[in-house]
């Protein structure tokens, strides 16, 4: 797979059909995630994966941008859920939210290295809590 190969299937595996064994197939071991999340291995990068999945559920993506340069692979992706967990302190609303992220991941050798992320969210809480 190429690089953006892995970026796109990495949200399909990831967050619609929660098969974690890809990332740790294509996160290195030492994987660095530079977002908030910080995550510093593949491990962790599928607990936090894992508690994504227990705050929305019926997860659909759709990657809006994907584009590479330099071994980088920047991704703004649409994100739809049905809000069933408790975020960032709001308890769970069964609503279904829709929000845009930006993602950028290093690959080096077909490995996602690091990242650096962003989910808005306050957009997010705004909208759990209109």
């Amino acid at each position: 797979m190429t690089n953006k190969e892995i970026v796109k299937v990495f949200f399909q595996k990831a967050y619609e059909e929660q098969d974690y064994d890809f990332v740790m197939e294509y996160f290195s071991k030492d994987y660095l995630d530079h977002s908030p999340a910080g995550a510093k291995s593949n491990k962790q990068a599928v607990e936090i994966l894992k508690g994504a999945a227990k705050t929305f559920e019926q997860v659909k993506v759709e990657i809006l941008d994907l584009f590479e340069e330099n071994g980088l692979v920047g991704v703004r992706i649409l994100f739809q859920g049905i809000h069933v967990g408790e975020f960032a302190g709001v308890a769970p609303t069964g609503k279904k939210i829709t929000f845009e992220a930006l993602e950028h991941f290093k690959l080096v050798n077909g490995k996602v290295t690091e990242s650096w992320g962003y989910w808005p969210d306050m957009e997010i809480v705004n909208k759990l809590n209109a």
